[in-house]
């Protein structure tokens, strides 16, 4: 039978103008009569785009339009949310129950949102064992060695997270999940991607999904806001985690006794002890009794300490300086418990102390005056 040349072209209009179009059916058993909300998750804000009441089957249905992927958010009445990212021309199905709405479902008919579950799929594992680590090096007594076991485990299971997400979004630079992967927590502070290598991956995905996508609003927040976000990895990352291996350190420019302000950075170039002590603190100031022949010996030879006190009372602080005459910088903010350099060193207990190499790389933590007798002067030998 032939058909009308105008029956054909009303055909292929009414098949390209569905090219928008997606779909959204599923079942969410025992939530009989719950609603169940629709809602698009902007930039900073979220757009309520349609509600259903749950049939007493558990079925519920939604249909809407996008240009280009977006995220949405499927919400209950108890706000639980289940993470979309939605195609245009997408039929999606999922299967979940009241109970695990968010957290435990299947999914089928959609690239992005099975790339979102698997992402979170994956963290909340890595959660998971975080804390059981944590649960089991709690165990009284906290003993130095249960303590190394307990930091190395946690660096274990953070890396592999890290590169278990760096592997993703280098895998998937056109997809839009790579920014929801960018963007993913251990915690409300702490970025996966943390470490000062990782800035470039924010750059090339930004890069890459603005020729893909250039009208998304995340997009061009995230080419936008990459610099603050840059920022935001650098002190979070520090602040929070244990794995300080390799990485660079923030910066720190406080005043010392004569009231000019040091930079850490102006030591580059040295094999620096950046130090963490206190005058009310009779095990710091024990630690810089051992420091001084150490000092001593390699100062001429490219090796400086950086001292920052935790007190809050400038008298003290100076007078300790000269009772115990330190020889090496010595700065503090005399702002004591709320110090915000201790909080970005991770700093739970005195003395504490980081080493750093000539290129101003961390690459010890906690060391003892024997360990630092040992690496500093393999450190000053590799210029």
């Amino acid at each position: 039978m032939n058909r009308s040349p105008w029956l054909i072209l009303l055909i292929i209009l009414a098949s390209c103008s569905d090219n928008s179009k997606f779909r959204i059916e599923g079942i969410v058993d025992r939530a009989n009569k719950k609603m169940i909300y629709l809602d698009e998750q902007g930039v900073e804000t979220i757009l309520p785009i349609d509600s259903a009441r749950i049939k007493k089957s558990g079925e519920f249905i939604f249909k809407g339009k996008c240009e280009y992927p977006k995220f949405y958010n499927l919400r209950l009445q108890d706000n639980k949310i289940l993470p979309m990212l939605i195609s245009p021309g997408e039929k999606v199905y999922l299967k979940t129950s009241l109970e695990s709405f968010g957290s435990n479902y299947s999914l089928e008919g959609s690239v992005g949102s099975m790339q979102i579950k698997m992402l979170n799929d994956r963290l909340a594992e890595t959660k998971r064992k975080l804390d059981s680590i944590r649960i089991v090096y709690s165990t009284p007594p906290i003993t130095k060695e249960k303590q190394e076991l307990f930091n190395a485990a946690i660096d274990s299971i953070v890396e592999n997270q890290r590169r278990f997400t760096l592997e993703f979004v280098l895998g998937h630079l056109n997809s839009m999940a790579s920014i929801y992967a960018v963007y993913q927590k251990f915690d409300d502070k702490t970025f996966i991607l943390y470490k000062n290598r990782d800035i470039q991956i924010l750059k090339i995905t930004g890069a890459a999904l603005d020729t893909t996508y250039p009208k998304s609003p995340h997009v061009r927040a995230l080419v936008s806001n990459a610099a603050s976000l840059v920022d935001q990895i650098y002190s979070s990352g520090l602040r929070n985690l244990m794995q300080y291996a390799n990485a660079e350190f923030p910066e720190i420019a406080l005043p010392d006794p004569y009231g000019d302000t040091i930079r850490l950075s102006s030591l580059k170039g040295k094999v620096v002890l950046l130090s963490f002590w206190a005058s009310w603190n009779n095990s710091s100031m024990d630690f810089n009794t051992s420091l001084l022949e150490l000092y001593r010996q390699y100062k001429s030879r490219g090796f400086e300490i950086f001292q920052v006190s935790l007190d809050n009372n400038k008298d003290e602080w100076v007078q300790a300086i000269k009772y115990e005459e330190l020889p090496w910088i010595n700065v503090s903010d005399l702002s004591y418990p709320k110090s915000v350099i201790a909080g970005n060193y991770n700093v739970q207990s005195l003395p504490a102390n980081y080493l750093l190499n000539r290129s101003g790389v961390i690459v010890g933590k906690n060391l003892s005056v024997s360990e630092l007798n040992s690496r500093v002067p393999e450190l000053i030998a590799n210029n």
